[in-house]
């Protein structure tokens, strides 16, 4: 291989290997909301804050906060919502509206909003 390919090979190689374990991190995460799903406990939460990123490709953000049963104070959690674009014809919550919420009692902050996690698995 002439060396002056050298740089090209190793950006091609490390924009691949970039692309793969942003996937494997992508699908980790929406598994773990799934999970959250199933298993976590219910609650009423109220949105506080919605951020869009301009950035094309990134996840919205939605902030909100929730009463955990035995724990004093609210609990703050942030959903990033990993639907497709094809899932998103359900709209987003306003901020100040009661959304229903799933935690985990063993971990509260790992919590979502429970209308927004995809149903579907890949």
């Amino acid at each position: 291989m002439p060396a002056e390919f050298i740089p090209i090979f190793a950006f091609i190689s490390g924009a691949m290997v970039a692309a793969v374990l942003s996937s494997l991190t992508v699908s980790r995460a929406a598994r773990e909301q799934q999970h959250i799903l199933k298993r976590g406990q219910e609650a009423h939460g109220r949105v506080l804050h919605i951020w869009r990123p301009k950035l094309y490709g990134a996840f919205t953000r939605i902030y909100f906060e929730f009463e955990a049963h035995g724990l004093n104070g609210a609990v703050r959690g942030c959903h990033v919502d990993r639907r497709t674009a094809g899932e998103l014809s359900a709209s987003l919550p306003a901020v100040g509206t009661t959304v229903a919420v799933r935690y985990l009692p063993e971990s509260p902050r790992r919590a979502v909003i429970a209308r927004l996690v995809s149903r579907f698995t890949d």
